[in-house]
């Protein structure tokens, strides 16, 4: 019977997959950075799409519980040496939710469950603008970001029609993302044994 415990090799496939997810969000993130709005509204979108297929694979390949709160826990990381410590407690918290929702034999065998584990990684990313200004603006001001950055962040950030197309934008993004990533899974690593 197949352990459940992480071993160095599955720590080693998140860490390499994670590494590459971030290089494409941040290569991603340059080609779109002239567009404040763009990255306020729909990079997160974009990016659910773009990185699904890459988190179905880790999360298949890897097939055991820890992969959803590594990869949040990295992207903690990642944010605390963008924008600041003040981001952890937000992308651990939703580290913590996706891995909840993974209770259970098999989840990460399955798609439906790696797929809504998806859109809670999709959506923490997708909000942690918005909690920059709902909940860490005095650390983010703190932060050197520009007043003006701080201005339109906060008009998109507390008008429910921006908040509501961003995030639902995102759920059906990662779920278009996780869908593709199943496939292309199926296609070619389940039939030739790479993932069982």
């Amino acid at each position: 019977m197949e352990s459940k415990k992480l071993t160095i090799k599955d720590l080693a496939t998140i860490g390499i997959f994670s590494a590459i997810m971030i290089f494409v969000f941040i290569a991603f993130s340059m080609i779109t950075g002239a567009s404040l709005f763009f990255n306020m509204i729909f990079n997160a979108v974009f990016t659910a799409l773009i990185l699904g297929p890459f988190f179905v694979y880790m999360a298949m390949k890897v097939g055991k519980p820890g992969v959803a709160l590594i990869y949040n826990i990295i992207q903690a990381i990642l944010a605390t040496v963008f924008m600041g410590p003040f981001m952890i407690p937000w992308f651990v918290g939703g580290g913590i939710i996706a891995e909840l929702s993974m209770i259970g034999t098999d989840s990460y065998r399955n798609i439906k469950r790696i797929t809504i584990a998806w859109i809670i990684t999709s959506l923490t990313r997708a909000a942690h603008g918005m909690s920059e200004i709902w909940f860490f603006k005095d650390a983010f001001i703190k932060s050197g970001v520009s007043q003006e950055q701080v201005q339109i962040q906060t008009q998109y950030y507390t008008n429910p029609k921006w908040i509501l197309i961003s995030l639902a934008c995102t759920i059906v993004a990662a779920i278009i993302g996780c869908y593709l990533g199943n496939k292309m899974t199926e296609k070619h690593f389940k039939k030739t044994g790479i993932i069982k």
